[in-house]
């Protein structure tokens, strides 16, 4: 909830009437809480952003560009990994 009150730059209480206590479903970039707006009643989703996403998301995909470039020397070692990964899936 400090994350959120954090964002909010308030105590939660102050917009919402019920927030749940831990996220009712989460993904990659973040957390999505149920709440009630104190002011109407209208049931919101409140989509809380992880801490340092930006930056998390900025190392892999440097790291992964650099490992493009690094294969690209290796064609044939890319056509037998590809091979090999879909022989998986």
């Amino acid at each position: 909830m400090a994350l959120i009150e954090e964002e909010l730059g308030q105590p939660w209480c102050k917009i919402y009437s019920e927030l749940t206590p831990s996220p009712i479903a989460a993904a990659s970039l973040g957390q999505v809480y149920k709440g009630c707006l104190k002011e109407t009643g209208e049931l919101v989703a409140v989509k809380v952003q992880r801490p340092f996403v930006l930056e998390t998301v900025t190392i892999d995909l440097f790291i992964i560009r650099k490992l493009g470039l690094f294969l690209r020397r290796f064609p044939q070692a890319i056509d037998q990994l590809l091979g090999l990964l879909l022989l998986k899936g």
